[in-house]
């Protein structure tokens, strides 16, 4: 399958994805669609760039992600903000539904409370429950 043939199914599901997340009463926002590769390195390495009365600063930060591999990069990867009842939702085990779902509709699908795909939210070590991806 080409990348493009990928990104286009990708999309489909993404469509799919928030049907469902409607259905079960959940309201989304984007987070993050795409990423250029240098913000993946600067999540990555843990930096951010401030802009302080346009000067621009190179802050050490936390690192907020796990890999140099990103599939926002390639557009195979979505974050969303997700609300219930007004609230934005933090806690995975109420994105579950919407995970398992995603897993469902492609046997290259993940989702950030369920990376290793065992179905089991408990023993992720880095949960990302906004972030659903295909591999």
């Amino acid at each position: 399958m080409t990348l493009s043939e990928k990104q286009q199914q990708f999309t489909f599901n993404i469509h799919l994805l928030i049907q469902e997340a409607f259905r079960l009463g959940f309201k989304l926002t984007f987070g993050e669609a795409t990423r250029p590769i240098e913000q993946v390195w600067l999540n990555f390495y843990g930096y951010s760039i401030t802009n302080t009365n346009g000067v621009l600063s190179l802050v050490k930060k936390q690192p907020t992600s796990k890999t140099l591999n990103s599939k926002h990069v390639d557009r195979l990867a979505v974050d969303f903000n997700i609300f219930k009842d007004g609230i934005l939702i933090n806690d995975p085990k109420i994105i579950q539904p919407l995970g398992e779902y995603w897993m469902s509709l492609n046997t290259e699908n993940t989702w950030g409370g369920d990376f290793n795909r065992n179905h089991s939210i408990l023993d992720e070590t880095f949960k990302d429950p906004y972030h659903f991806q295909m591999n």
